[in-house]
């Protein structure tokens, strides 16, 4: 989910309070996600200052296949933005494999702009207990003095933090963008909301209908530089319901000066792994 903070870029230390991340890998293989596919709608939520955007449609599909000793992922999200005086349209693809562990992250990036290549990035993250490494294909070596959480691993460990009845959770986080390579993620967790979610329209939905879910708030801060406490000023915040298989819906994808509303219209959970 932290990969949204890359798609319209052209147009941490750990707070008090929150639970911190597990150190080592071995944390994360107490649950698997299962393998599914999951799509969504996205329109324009709101806009804030003096943005020129006025619109927004598109599409998101996360693609998750369960391969026993790890992940497989691909996303594309495909949107166009209507502006004053024109629109732009974005076009992001990621292909990657996460171990079960969440010790090595491979991936691939890339971002067309109206059809040109804006940007792209490929790489291995590999993540010990206390320490991190990225080696991009082209852009060199970046190493980090903390643990760092690969994208799925983060994902868990919301889950099981929920599961443990937490209502924070705070992680430094691995999004794969050169310039900007890791955030420090702040979750908030609250119980799913009382009754029924509504899935009315949604392809697929007794894959997570009667499943435990909570409310999640995540906002992404950039790390601090030197010196500094903490970066106070987030770049990016989502929003949704969060299942206990790993499914999202009522996702809401806030990028301050704008923020887009991602329907969940189609969900198909099928098998993998062992």
């Amino acid at each position: 989910m932290n990969r949204f903070l890359s798609f319209f870029l052209p147009c941490l230390l750990l707070s008090p309070g929150a639970p911190q991340a597990q150190d080592g890998a071995a944390a994360q293989e107490e649950m698997r996600l299962p393998g599914h596919r999951a799509v969504y709608e996205l329109t324009l939520s709101e806009t804030r200052g003096t943005t020129a955007i006025t619109g927004a449609e598109g599409r998101y599909v996360f693609d998750l296949e369960d391969v026993c000793e790890g992940y497989t992922l691909n996303e594309r999200l495909v949107v166009r933005l209507a502006r004053d005086g024109g629109s732009i349209l974005t076009d992001y693809r990621l292909s990657a494999y996460e171990t079960e562990s969440g010790d090595l992250y491979r991936f691939a990036t890339e971002t067309e702009f109206n059809g040109a290549t804006g940007q792209s990035a490929s790489g291995d993250l590999s993540v010990e207990d206390e320490s991190a490494e990225v080696r991009y294909e082209n852009e060199g070596t970046v190493t980090f003095d903390e643990h760092v959480h690969a994208p799925l691993a983060h994902i868990r460990a919301i889950i099981e933090a929920a599961q443990a009845g937490e209502d924070r959770y705070a992680a430094t986080v691995f999004d794969g963008d050169v310039d900007k390579p890791v955030f420090y993620a702040v979750t908030r967790i609250a119980p799913g909301r009382d009754g029924m979610p509504d899935l009315d329209g949604v392809a697929g939905a007794e894959d997570i209908e009667g499943h435990d879910r909570w409310t999640i708030d995540s906002v992404y801060y950039p790390p601090a530089d030197a010196g500094d406490l903490e970066s106070s000023v987030p770049e990016f915040r989502f929003t949704g319901t969060l299942y206990d298989n790993g499914i999202v819906s009522d996702l809401r994808l806030d990028y301050l000066d704008f923020a887009l509303d991602a329907r969940l219209t189609e969900i198909d959970v099928h098998e993998g792994g062992c």
